[in-house]
Formats: structure tokens, sequence, C-alpha cells
């Protein structure tokens, strides 16, 4: 099975959570605390995400992050690409993108000539894939792909009684 990581994970959330509330800021606090997710990891995840130019950050007491960018600009590659970036520097000038810009982005030329056919396959059909699917398609309200009802388990929540959703494994 094909996973994504832990902080593309909590960066499509956070996202998800800004797209909902586009009209205000929202803090590290209030998106951790609204979705479950860690705060000091969530925290250097959406800074991040603003030295990449995705998101815009005001300080103070009523401070917090928005949206920068049109989403439907962004690929579910290039935020992968500004998630798992190691650079230090601001406004995307760390290198992170440049693969992403280019044809093949992350299909190694040199490694998928070691690979078995079927394995080149699916990783030039993989990354294509992950550069088609826009971050708006994941994340804005009335945009989101779906889920079939059909792939979603359903379990009672004893605690307050609600119904909460679990992809069925098979």
């Amino acid at each position: 099975m094909l996973c994504i990581s832990k902080k593309t994970e909590y960066s499509l959330i956070a996202l998800a959570h800004m797209s909902e509330n586009s009209d205000e800021v929202a803090s590290a606090r209030e998106i951790s605390r609204a979705n479950g997710l860690p705060q000091a990891l969530l925290m250097n995840i959406l800074k991040n995400l603003q030295n990449h130019g995705l998101l815009q950050s005001t300080r103070g007491i009523n401070g917090g992050y928005r949206i920068a960018r049109d989403l439907n600009s962004v690929s579910l590659y290039e935020l992968i690409a500004m998630v798992d970036c190691t650079g230090h520097s601001a406004e995307g000038d760390c290198g992170c993108l440049e693969h992403v810009q280019s044809i093949g982005g992350d299909f190694d030329l040199n490694r998928a000539a070691d690979s078995h056919g079927p394995v080149q396959a699916l990783q030039f059909t993989l990354v294509r894939f992950l550069k088609n699917v826009s971050v708006a398609d994941l994340v804005l309200p009335g945009r989101r792909i779906d889920v079939p009802i059909e792939f979603l388990q359903f379990k009672e929540n004893p605690k307050d009684r609600r119904h909460t959703h679990a992809h069925r494994t098979e």
C-alpha cells in the first residue's frame, strides 16, 4: 500500500482547516486542538509551508496562518516536496522544488534503469499521478475527492455517541 508521511497528512488536514475558515487566520494551537494533531510538529510544518510561500503568517496575540497561494496551482507532489524539505532558506530558495518543475520530477532515470519494467512503469505512474492531483482537490470544501462509502467502515464513538469512520482494511 502506498503511504504518505504523517507530515504530509498533517499539512493536508491543516490546509483543509484553513480552507474551511478562509476569512480568518488560524493558529497552530487552534488547528492542533480542532483536529487532534501534535502541536509542536504542526508548528514546524506550518512554518515550513510559510517559508515556501504557501502560507502567510501574522504575528501577535491574534496571529496565525492563512493560505497565501491558489491551491489549484499546487500539486500534491509539490506539497510533499515542501513538507519533506530540509532546506533552511526563506521563500523557496532552498532548491527542494527544482526537481518538481522538471518533466520527470522525482523519476530518477539512473535508478529506473536498474529496475525492471513494471517497477519503472509504477514509479512513473505514481509521480505523474501526484503531479496531476492539486491540493485544492483534496482540501477545498465542495471540491474534495470523495471516498466511496463502501470503502469506509463506520464505528460508534462511545465517548460522545457520534459515529466516526475508519478505512476498511481488506
